[in-house]
């Protein structure tokens, strides 16, 4: 099945988003890409990577689209 979806990752990459949601989308796709960076608390994750999921949620949020991969866990941890 996941090789069935690498036209649609593919074109999701190519094609330029245009809006926010289409912004949203390719944020989406990123956080699938890097999904290891929500198997923690985000107070426990490095920097780098805290960076990357803190924007990776702002933009989804800003173009309201649902981020799955947002764990239940207590960001204060």
């Amino acid at each position: 099945m996941l090789v069935s979806l690498e036209p649609i990752e593919q074109a999701i990459m190519a094609i330029p988003a245009r809006t926010i949601a289409g912004l949203g989308v390719k944020a989406r796709h990123a956080a699938y890409v890097i999904s290891e960076h929500w198997d923690a608390p985000i107070g426990q994750i490095d920097w780098d990577a805290r960076a990357v999921r803190s924007l990776i949620e702002a933009v989804c949020d800003m173009a309201c689209i649902p981020l799955s991969l947002e764990s239940n866990l207590d960001e204060d941890e």
